[in-house]
């Protein structure tokens, strides 16, 4: 079966590409139907709903499946109904319903291409475990025929039954009654859950040509309602030839439409190019539903004018296993050995068609470029047993000034997916004899003068906006992407003298921060259509007596480090490598020559951050004590030991947070009672009076820190305070109380930088 699936996955996908042409879908060669305003159940909201619930159960169904011919059936489905989907949401009925037969009659080949129910996975094994693949795969088949049903026209009349017209000279012919049973059923049809189908099998073993009628019968229980009964079709076998009546002619009955078929030429199909897909006309275009996808039981009955070979053949698939059966039908009336029925018409042109109609077959009447019946009834058959029919030329009419004949896709491609019909009449017909309409393009709505018709992927290269801030379509390019009316950007306006046309960016870098804007209009536009405006250098402050218009680099190169700015203004401009980077400069002196001060005994001279590495904590003085090479300030630093006092009793030396994670929330004094490692001040905080008597760890002296072993020993603590824990953490593990020892500062002599 893999192979069959892959061979025809090829001709599923060339296929594909001829039914879906660019911005359309290839409609069936019928008139367009006059679509019905839709209902609240009609919705497009349904619609979407039904979408998205068979989309899901499509990914659903690939993963029930390892084949990857059967994956890749699934995902050119899901791709098909979010193609519908588009159609859907531009509003093309008539190409969303064609859209909707095709992927259910794909759908309904891959059904019957799975057996309902897998085989035993052992010999020991007797019954068949079912296929949730192909449970699945109904399921969404009877989304798709809710989704139809959202599309077809409301009959205002309930159609007539048959007409049933039973041949002539019945009374000679034998009859043959062969049961059928088609379709997946779930079990409340009178028979086990699974798949049937049915194939009769008829042999004519004459030497003279046996003519035949056969017709189907829906058969129901007694209580239900009588079932249709089918219309009769005459069929001429030649000696010795064979026909065969399965569940798609049974069908067929019904509709009274012969199938369409996709048929490979005689050699190997390699490209979508040798594929040819057979034309047939619009009175006999089929539904897709070519395969019953609800089950269906009852009678094929065959009129024959000799005795012939009927064999029925069924075959099941269900949870039990697969079967087939092979029954040999008998016929119920007696004929005489070879009759042959009078002549029903004429063999070519016959007095029966009305005026200006003639009697042929279908092939005949394309040839002579006859397409329309005068009736339905045949007026006559050929000797192989055709029917012919009365047809005449096609009226067509003519297009209206302004309108032009073309087929669908043509007009498509011409005018754009909302091009118009002029008429409901055709206008003729293309060499395939599909039905050609007057066509024009859809006047759109024409932009105002300040706004530009352009593409949304244009308007977002040149940053535009919206016209007005409303979506207006104003029409199509030539690839038929959809034009909106957006803003036109701002008129362009030189630069005066002096000025220098530039993004934001590169008039900062040349002209520095006091860049100055020359106008509001913009003057260009980059390769990212940014907006360009028009620049030039700011006002440039002169330097004090005594000070220097210079670069930072210059200014230490002549003054040296300790270099002293007069003002924070630039002073000018100089260029740097790049001509469009400028390099501000500014009025410098040089530093006033004055001796450093020297640090106190017991100080030393450092930058804030290393003097809070090393501990110490008071300044000596405010005034400098030097430079660093980056030119920081140091000063003179050295370590006070913090004022702490003693806790009162029933107080405990505490951070604020750890006194919050204990619940106490009572100071016993404002003075800090220690610090923690961080220098954090500790404070004296009161438990909060209960009524039992609970169990209080010990806490850490001061000047010390609650910690387990493996923490203070990556923390530094390598001191025990007391020899009983001081808490435990989330693992229960002991904390005790640990502290740093004591650190011996060395002494840094001072340095002056000069």
């Amino acid at each position: 079966m893999r192979k069959v699936i892959s061979i025809v996955f090829s001709v599923f996908l060339a296929a594909s590409i001829l039914i879906f042409p660019t911005g359309s879908v290839a409609a069936k060669p019928d008139s367009p139907p006059q679509m019905s305003a839709p209902s609240p159940a009609q919705s497009a909201d349904e619609e979407e709903t039904i979408i998205r619930s068979i989309l899901d159960e499509l990914d659903k169904a690939a993963g029930m499946t390892n084949d990857p011919d059967i994956r890749k059936h699934i995902a050119v489905l899901k791709d098909w109904v979010k193609k519908l989907r588009e159609l859907i949401r531009r509003g093309d009925k008539k190409a969303a319903l064609d859209t909707k037969y095709l992927i259910a009659e794909r759908l309904e080949w891959l059904i019957n291409q799975l057996p309902v129910a897998t085989a035993p996975p052992t010999l020991a094994a007797v019954t068949a475990s079912p296929n949730p693949l192909y449970d699945e795969l109904v399921r969404i088949r009877i989304k798709l025929d809710k989704l139809i049903a959202l599309e077809r026209m409301p009959e205002a009349v309930p159609p007539p039954p048959p007409e049933i017209e039973r041949p002539p000279e019945t009374e000679k012919f034998g009859v043959y009654s062969v049961k059928f049973l088609c379709g997946p059923s779930f079990g409340k049809e009178g028979v086990q859950p699974g798949s049937y189908s049915t194939a009769i099998n008829v042999h004519n073993p004459h030497n003279q040509t046996v003519y035949l009628y056969k017709k189907a019968v829906i058969a129901k229980r007694e209580d239900e309602p009588r079932g249709r009964i089918s219309g009769f079709r005459r069929v001429v076998l030649a000696p010795d030839e064979a026909i065969e009546i399965d569940c798609i002619d049974i069908v067929s009955l019904f509709r009274g439409l012969q199938r369409a078929t996709v048929a490979p030429p005689p050699q190997q199909v390699t490209t979508a190019a040798q594929l040819q897909i057979s034309v047939v006309p619009a009175e006999e275009q089929p539904t897709p539903q070519n395969q019953p996808t609800v089950f269906a039981k009852g009678f094929v009955v065959i009129y024959a004018s000799a005795p012939l070979d009927v064999v029925a053949v069924y075959t099941a698939s269900t949870a039990g296993g697969f079967s087939l059966d092979v029954e040999y039908v008998g016929a119920t009336g007696r004929g005489s050995p070879v009759w042959t029925p009078p002549d029903e018409g004429p063999p070519g042109d016959g007095e029966e068609c009305p005026a200006e109609c003639y009697c042929l077959t279908k092939e005949e009447a394309y040839k002579r470029n006859l397409t329309t019946l005068c009736r339905d009834r045949p007026c006559g058959y050929n000797i192989q047993g055709v029917p012919r029919y009365c047809w005449k030329a096609e009226v067509q009419t003519q297009c209206p000034q302004g309108c032009v004949c073309l087929s669908k896709d043509d007009a498509y491609k011409r005018y754009g997916p909302n091009a118009s019909t002029c008429t409901d009449q055709p206008c003729g017909r293309d060499q395939y004899q599909n039905p050609l309409y007057c066509w024009k393009p859809t006047e759109q709505p024409k932009c105002p003068d300040n706004c530009a018709c352009v593409t949304e992927v244009e308007a977002k290269r040149l940053g535009l906006d919206l016209c007005q801030g409303q979506r207006t379509l104003c029409g199509y390019d030539q690839q038929q992407n959809p034009l909106y009316c957006f803003q036109k950007p701002p008129q362009q306006a030189p630069c005066p003298t002096g000025c220098v046309c530039l993004s934001k960016e590169e008039g900062y870098k040349r002209y520095g921060p006091n860049a100055v804007l020359c106008q509001d209009q913009p003057c260009g536009r980059d390769q990212y259509q940014n907006p360009l405006y028009c620049w030039k250098p700011g006002e440039q402050a002169a330097c004090p007596q005594g000070c220097t218009c210079l670069t930072k680099d210059e200014a230490y190169q002549k003054f040296g480090a300790n270099a002293v700015l007069c003002q924070d203004a630039p002073c000018g401009y100089a260029m740097a490598a790049t001509a469009a980077v400028q390099i501000p400069k500014y009025c410098w002196k040089a530093a006033p020559t004055t001796t450093q001060p020297q640090c106190p005994q017991g100080c030393y001279c450092l930058i804030k951050d290393e003097a809070a590495k090393r501990g110490y904590n008071t300044l000596c003085q405010s005034a400098p004590c030097g430079y660093d090479q980056y030119q920081n300030p140091l000063y003179c630093w050295k370590y006070t030991p913090p004022t702490t006092t003693q806790c009162p009793q029933g107080c405990y030396c505490l951070t604020k947070d750890d006194a919050a994670k204990r619940g106490y929330t009572t100071l016993c004094q404002d003075a800090p009672c220690g610090y923690d490692q961080y220098q954090n001040p500790l404070y004296c905080w009161r438990p909060p009076a209960t009524t039992g008597a609970p169990t209080i760890q010990p806490l850490c002296p001061s000047g010390c820190t609650c910690l387990t072993k493996a923490d203070a020993q990556k923390q530094g603590y390598t001191v025990l305070c007391q020899d009983a824990p001081c808490g435990y953490d989330q693992y229960q593990n002991p904390k005790y109380c640990f502290k740093k020892p004591l650190l011996t500062i060395p002494l840094i002599p001072r340095t002056t930088v000069k």
